[in-house]
């Protein structure tokens, strides 16, 4: 069984160092330690996830902004762009055969473990996934576009769980 949820995405920040020098205060600011690329550190309420050489993503209750936009200070910049995207929750054992569907990402490499990140294309929608549990990977998806990925995810969920 596969269970989908729709989170709002609000609080997600594009955090972009131009160069290493703010890296340490970055990191002091959030509590750990930038992760590499293809890579999540946090948790539920505060994560970052890099998906670009110079880009992390980071979200969260937990942000605080005030703070990282200190220590980020000349070295980079820090742009809100939660607005534009929706996080769908994809719970349950047969997640990473959903993410097979439509799509040309190979969710079933067990290399692709808590922790991991990455950005593909499902459906014809871009999407960013972090695998946050063996059971559990999150999709940030566009806001536009959320609604007819999701309806999309459902009809496929209910036949993959559905004996024939």
């Amino acid at each position: 069984m596969i269970e989908l949820s729709v989170h709002d995405a609000a609080d997600v920040l594009a955090l972009e160092l131009w160069d290493t020098a703010g890296a340490a205060a970055v990191a002091q600011a959030l509590g750990f330690a930038l992760p590499p690329a293809g890579r999540s550190a946090g948790d539920d309420h505060l994560r970052a996830m890099r998906f670009e050489p110079t880009v992390w993503l980071v979200e969260g209750a937990a942000i605080d902004r005030a703070a990282l936009d200190a220590a980020v200070a000349d070295h980079g910049a820090v742009t809100p762009i939660g607005g534009g995207l929706v996080r769908v929750r994809l719970v349950g054992a047969g997640w990473r055969g959903l993410l097979m569907h439509d799509g040309v990402f190979d969710a079933e490499n067990p290399a692709f473990a808590p922790g991991c990140t990455a950005a593909t294309v499902i459906a014809h929608v871009a999407l960013r996934l972090n695998v946050v549990a063996p059971d559990r990977c999150d999709a940030l998806v566009p806001a536009s576009l959320a609604d007819g990925l999701i309806a999309r995810w459902c009809e496929v969920a209910a036949r993959v769980d559905t004996p024939a």
